[in-house]
């Protein structure tokens, strides 16, 4: 819309823009952020972006430019020399940005690309790696022997997230942010005798047991036996995975409607969802949330995937629970969660909402996986049937 004084004014992405028409026919815009403009050492005229609104910002990064090129004219430095300074400067995430856009250049489809992207980020998250001086060859094996014991991941899904992380930090040691590829020597899993890990869930005279094993458990550290009480009701009441817990924030709490509103980037499936939450857990997590001082974007607990599994061995032993039982079957973290579905099951609720409460895809996983029915559970369900007539009346 051209209005008066040649003004012009548009809409782009749901924003008002107005501009004004110049004799030529071209419109001038007024933009966001500050464009910097100078001269390179070959003579050629650089307009490059600052990517900031701020004038006096603007103009320390044109400066930083322009003291390069006075660098590169006097031979003090050269091109290649001071571009590899720049990229030693990147970011965790402008790796990342740089490594999909290579993908990109390669010719990868969108959906590999995204995969790869998803993969790399899940492990980084899960690791607490954050900067690339934290990429080590241990912190990866232990991620790997932690996503064995959980089962969540057959061996070929390992594989294929152990695949995009190893081209990730090869991509790091060619463009020199990394001197060496620590991941290297790292094999990938046999995946013709990978089995999935047949846990149980705990009875409910365990869960008791359990429970109080680790109010009264002796702990070195301070504050612990209170956060892992907490953290154990956590997992039995709401059937959250550990991951998922360990970074829960209070701002993902609706205190007051008791609703928990689970991350997309926290989840393995990887969808928002919103979940109930039981009245007296969420007053637990208030109250811990209050005392403790925590802010709304900083992390409720501080336990991490392998503090958890320690403290659940030493609180299943001192319940005397055995860990694996005589029928094979084991108890672990993720056996909480099993818990979870199969007292619910046990409550009869119906399985299509014990597969929504568990984010399931199908209510064929909720069966199969997550939800013990041992035979006495099966004999009371006989029970419940009408009382047959086996005989003629005489």
């Amino acid at each position: 819309m051209v209005g008066r004084n040649g003004a012009v004014t548009w809409t782009v992405k749901g924003k008002k823009r107005t501009g004004k028409l110049s004799r030529s026919g071209k419109v001038n815009v007024q933009v966001d952020t500050w464009t910097a403009q100078y001269t390179d050492e070959t003579g050629v005229v650089r307009r490059v972006s600052t990517k900031t609104t701020n004038r006096s910002a603007a103009e320390k990064i044109l400066a930083r430019y322009e003291a390069e090129i006075d660098r590169l004219k006097a031979g003090v430095v050269t091109r290649e020399e001071l571009e590899k300074v720049q990229v030693k400067k990147v970011t965790f995430d402008e790796a990342l940005e740089r490594f999909r856009t290579k993908m990109v250049a390669n010719g990868s489809t969108a959906e590999h690309i995204a995969k790869t992207i998803q993969r790399i980020s899940r492990f980084f998250d899960e690791t607490g790696i954050d900067s690339f001086a934290k990429i080590r060859r241990e912190t990866a094996e232990r991620w790997i022997a932690n996503e064995v014991e959980k089962t969540d991941l057959t061996p070929s899904s390992i594989n294929h997230y152990l695949t995009a992380v190893k081209s990730f930090v090869k991509y790091l040691v060619d463009i020199e942010l990394l001197p060496k590829d620590p991941l290297k020597s790292i094999r990938k899993l046999n995946e013709a005798v990978g089995q999935r890990k047949n846990r149980r869930a705990l009875t409910a005279e365990e869960v008791e047991r359990f429970l109080q094993a680790a109010k009264t458990r002796k702990c070195r550290t301070k504050g612990k036996p209170d956060e892992r009480l907490l953290v154990y009701n956590l997992l039995l009441g709401t059937g959250l995975r550990s991951t998922e817990l360990s970074l829960l924030m209070p701002s993902q709490i609706d205190f007051e409607r008791c609703r928990l509103r689970i991350e997309a980037a926290k989840t393995k499936n990887k969808k928002d969802d919103v979940l109930p939450l039981r009245a007296d857990l969420v007053q637990a997590v208030k109250e811990w949330v209050e005392t403790h001082g925590i802010q709304p974007h900083e992390r409720i607990f501080q336990f991490n995937m392998y503090s958890i599994r320690g403290s659940l061995y030493r609180d299943l032993k001192a319940a005397g629970i055995e860990r694996v039982g005589s029928d094979g079957r084991s108890i672990d973290v993720h056996s909480l969660r099993k818990t979870f579905g199969t007292a619910l099951a046990r409550a009869g609720v119906p399985l299509t909402t014990v597969q929504r409460l568990m984010r399931h895809s199908t209510p064929l996983l909720t069966a199969k996986l997550y939800i013990d029915v041992d035979p006495v559970d099966m004999t009371q369900a006989l029970d419940k049937l009408p009382v047959l007539v086996l005989s003629p009346n005489r």
